[in-house]
């Protein structure tokens, strides 16, 4: 069982779109926790900055060819997503533009139909999608209603263990933070695996479904407008473990330790001057 990633950003643009200097620092950011042993455990995580259309192309195909059932296949797209007048929505590239009347040039970018018949055609079972981008939440198939019905979007995603992560809905903006590095969503996914806060259920392990929702709840504190987005089919796909929970903030160590002994009764009261919060510690050599 394999674990790859591939992490495209793009900051870089023509003058018709802004450019977005936290791509690349997204990038960098997942790149090291997803590589790190003690955290992600990816065997092979490859970062693709400011790539073309062919470039981004190839590297999408290669990701999700030749894989096994059991391989964990992780994509990663920080940038613009933009919809053409038909709702379907396209990866920018730094090359990106639209013509004279207004309308998206294709040609200029990477269609996300590309990337579901690509997805589509794996052998790999666990397929964890996440777009930090605007219009990323035209995947939800809610959303087609507001596309006028041309693309059906849940055939496109009809794959069970396929679970596609998303910044914000189709009508919102992914804002980048005003004194940090990274996007707002991608420094919460972040911060959840590397604190080790993102596992809820306090078993060692991120799942998918654990990181979102605690992305989810740090984002709507810092933007409320923004509302994150998790889709699957069927349900299946939230347990998917995206990396093991690494506490490195010795409160937080600490309080996880005295409300696990506490669920299962095993912090008794205190005895020769011995505190329940110190007895907790003791249990894990703390």
């Amino acid at each position: 069982m394999a674990k790859v990633a591939l992490l495209i950003g793009v900051s870089e643009y023509e003058p018709e779109l802004n450019p977005l200097p936290a791509a690349v620092k997204d990038i960098e950011a997942l790149q090291r926790i997803l590589k790190d042993s003690g955290m992600g455990g990816f065997d092979d995580v490859k970062a693709l900055l400011n790539p073309d259309r062919q470039t981004m192309e190839s590297e999408i195909e290669t990701l999700f060819s030749g894989r096994a059932k059991d391989d964990l296949v992780l994509l990663f797209f920080s940038g613009h997503g933009i919809k053409d007048d038909g709702g379907k929505l396209y990866f920018a590239t730094p090359i990106t533009r639209k013509n004279s009347k207004g309308e998206l040039i294709r040609s200029t970018s990477v269609p996300a139909n590309f990337v579901q018949e690509i997805m589509n055609n794996s052998r790999a079972k666990r397929q964890v999608i996440i777009l930090d981008c605007c219009f990323s939440g035209a995947f939800d198939p809610a959303l087609q209603a507001k596309d006028d019905g041309l693309v059906d979007l849940q055939t496109q995603l009809g794959s069970e263990g396929r679970v596609v992560l998303t910044s914000s809905s189709s009508t919102q903006y992914s804002f980048e933070q005003q004194g940090s590095d990274l996007s707002i969503y991608t420094r919460y996914l972040v911060e959840g695996i590397e604190t080790g806060a993102g596992d809820r259920d306090e078993d060692g392990f991120v799942s998918v479904l654990e990181l979102h929702e605690y992305a989810v709840s740090k984002v709507q504190e810092t933007a409320p407008n923004m509302t994150p987005k998790i889709i699957v089919l069927k349900d299946k796909g939230f347990e998917i473990v995206l990396s093991k929970a690494r506490v490195t903030d010795p409160k937080l160590r600490y309080r996880k330790a005295t409300s696990r002994y506490a669920n299962v009764g095993t912090i008794r009261p205190a005895e020769s001057g011995c505190s329940e919060y110190t007895e907790a510690a003791v249990r894990l050599d703390l």
